[in-house]
């Protein structure tokens, strides 16, 4: 299976990434989850991800927009 990025314009993301399944390398595991929520943090000028597993619990982390890998989009 092939995996992108989130796709950036100047303004930030060009498409709504809710509902996108990535994947990230944490700690030696490979987390698979479904986006249900981004924010922009102001201080640093990223854009942060709220992804929770298929089973629905959230994941311990919340990464970068550009630190998962895209699995398939749901637009």
């Amino acid at each position: 299976m092939s995996t992108t990025k989130f796709a950036y314009s100047k303004f930030g993301l060009k498409a709504n990434p809710r509902r996108a399944h990535v994947t990230l390398d944490w700690q030696g595991r490979t987390l698979l989850g479904e986006v249900t929520d981004c924010y922009r943090d102001e201080t640093r000028g990223s854009i942060h991800l709220r992804v929770r597993h298929f089973n629905g619990e959230p994941w311990p982390i919340k990464p970068t927009a550009l630190a998962v890998n895209v699995l398939v989009r749901h637009e």
